[in-house]
């Protein structure tokens, strides 16, 4: 897994892929409000050879945080 950064106003969120082509399936992993990307760490041992992969951390969440959650409806 290649871990990225996507860089926000509020702070960074950080993901991981692997890509196995453009013919394998792909799965998205997106743990809860109180988990984090290895949450999914069997999951993607297993699938590490048979798929594309996309996990990552929610903001203000393990290497995503700290993120400024500080928005309102007018933003």
């Amino acid at each position: 897994m290649e871990e990225k950064v996507y860089t926000t106003p509020l702070g960074d969120i950080h993901y991981w892929v692997q890509w196995k082509g453009k013919d394998a399936q792909t799965l998205v992993f997106l743990p809860g409000l109180t988990a984090d990307h290895r949450l999914f760490d069997k999951q993607i041992e297993y699938f590490a050879n048979k798929a594309n992969l996309f996990v990552w951390d929610a903001p203000g969440h393990a290497s995503s945080y700290p993120f400024s959650l500080r928005f309102s409806m007018d933003d």
